[in-house]
């Protein structure tokens, strides 16, 4: 069972991204540590919040807003009644270093014509790249199929995106992720389009999402 520094963190950072990309993400996160969401501390989840978190964020937030998103978080943090073996908690995001190879600095935004079969097809083979990365879909806002590769059941992937719409909208979110069993479902809308990822359960969920949220579409 998950203690309550976890919930207090995973809650609140629901009102940040999708309900299952914050859990997705801060498990991510307390793995890279060497952590447990049923054993982590007040002091120890800071430092993760600071750490493999801000990074994460930053590549599906701009920089200015993922720290300020870090930093009311180990505020909350901070204020709630939640047990702790330390007290660290006055330490900011600006107090750590990290040396991750591959999360050191957000992924370089990527920009495609997604109205062309050429824009398509190029971020579907940019993002097919990504190890654990099964199908890769471009579809319009209503759910329409544009492009797909690698996808079995488009016709009804298309429908959870055209679903997925409104909430978009009314929560201003850039990202959701779905667990489907098996499988994860990453969305993530572009102008009037939106980009849908299948992914194995050996997907580095972490750089996938940090990958969808640099996507941009061409003027």
């Amino acid at each position: 069972m998950t203690n309550a520094v976890y919930t207090l963190i995973v809650r609140a950072l629901s009102g940040i991204v999708s309900e299952r990309a914050a859990e997705t993400l801060l498990r991510a996160a307390l793995r890279e540590a060497g952590l447990t969401p049923e054993g982590v501390t007040a002091g120890e989840m800071t430092r993760v919040l600071s750490g493999p978190l801000l990074v994460r964020l930053t590549g599906v937030l701009p920089e200015a807003r993922a720290r300020a998103e870090v930093q009311a978080l180990t505020r909350q943090l901070q204020a709630a009644p939640v047990p702790a073996e330390e007290d660290p908690l006055a330490l900011s995001a600006d107090d750590f270093e990290f040396d991750d190879p591959e999360y050191a600095a957000a992924p370089p935004e990527r920009r495609y014509a997604l109205g062309s079969a050429a824009g398509q097809d190029a971020l579907i083979q940019d993002l097919g790249r990504i190890q654990g990365v099964q199908g890769v879909m471009v579809c319009r806002a209503n759910g329409e199929v544009l492009r797909q590769r690698a996808l079995t059941g488009a016709a009804n992937l298309g429908s959870v995106i055209a679903a997925t719409a409104l909430l978009f909208q009314k929560r201003a979110l850039r990202l959701m992720a779905a667990d489907m069993g098996t499988q994860t479902v990453c969305m993530r809308p572009v102008g009037e389009y939106c980009v849908a990822v299948v992914a194995s359960s050996q997907v580095n969920i972490g750089r996938l999402l940090a990958e969808l949220g640099q996507i941009r579409e061409a003027a």
